[in-house]
């Protein structure tokens, strides 16, 4: 008889593991069925999407930052053209023109890959590059 009462008490033991074990997986097949706990994973993914958004509109909002920054830099260096031409246009004269083309003139008179000679025919030595508008012929007028 004393063999037969541990016998019985570990199958005891090992039959309420069992049912504990099955009671635990129906539990949880049953939580899965509710839709709460089904949310949690959406509602994260929700939520990474909005935060991944966010990121992207940083992103632009950097871009567009950058581009005016580009446009500032454009704008400056067109502000610095016109007013280095306006420095230029007022102490340009007949003389310093004259002083360059002869100046261009030597340079390829001395150069030894330049053949082509440019012989001062206008006003102050200055070669001529176009002197008198072509007459317009009747077939130009039609057009």
């Amino acid at each position: 008889m004393n063999d037969i009462r541990p016998n019985i008490a570990g199958r005891a033991v090992r039959g309420l593991a069992f049912f504990a074990v099955f009671i635990v997986v129906v539990i949880a097949f049953l939580l899965w069925g509710i839709p709460e706990y089904g949310r949690y994973p959406t509602r994260a993914n929700a939520a990474n999407e909005i935060q991944v958004n966010e990121l992207r509109i940083q992103q632009t909002e950097q871009l567009v930052q950058v581009e005016k920054q580009k446009a500032q830099i454009r704008f400056v260096d067109a502000e610095g053209i016109a007013k280095s031409q306006q420095i230029i246009n007022a102490t340009l004269t007949d003389r310093y023109l004259q002083h360059e083309a002869i100046q261009s003139q030597m340079t390829m008179a001395n150069s030894p890959n330049h053949t082509t000679i440019y012989i001062p025919s206008g006003n102050n030595g200055i070669p001529l590059v176009k002197t008198v508008d072509e007459p317009q012929t009747t077939q130009d007028k039609e057009k």
